[in-house]
């Protein structure tokens, strides 16, 4: 009983941090999502352009140069992609690129 009540605190407590995470209103990113996603084929792909729009455009400041170099050649070469094996290895030739 006791764990229920500290884990219904949590939650209680978390709900305004996470309201306000959600609430960004961020034009940059609307558009990064809206123009990269469109023509998304699959999950992964979208996952994986979901998180490049996030690093980019609401965590750019905590990123170096070549993080942001990576997230830039992801979002330029796995819309459209359909299998995970090929978003996989985008992926990687982007790490490489960008010696992350």
């Amino acid at each position: 009983m006791r764990n229920i009540a500290y884990l219904l605190i949590s939650i209680v407590l978390a709900l305004p941090f996470s309201a306000l995470a959600l609430g960004n209103d961020n034009p940059e990113y609307d558009q990064c999502i809206l123009l990269s996603l469109r023509n998304s084929e699959s999950r992964i792909a979208a996952g994986a352009i979901k998180d490049s729009c996030d690093a980019l455009y609401r965590n750019s400041a905590l990123l170096l140069p070549r993080e942001k170099s990576y997230y830039a050649c992801v979002l330029q070469n796995v819309q459209g992609v359909r299998d995970a094996f090929a978003v996989h290895e985008i992926q990687r030739a982007c790490r490489r690129q960008n010696q992350m």
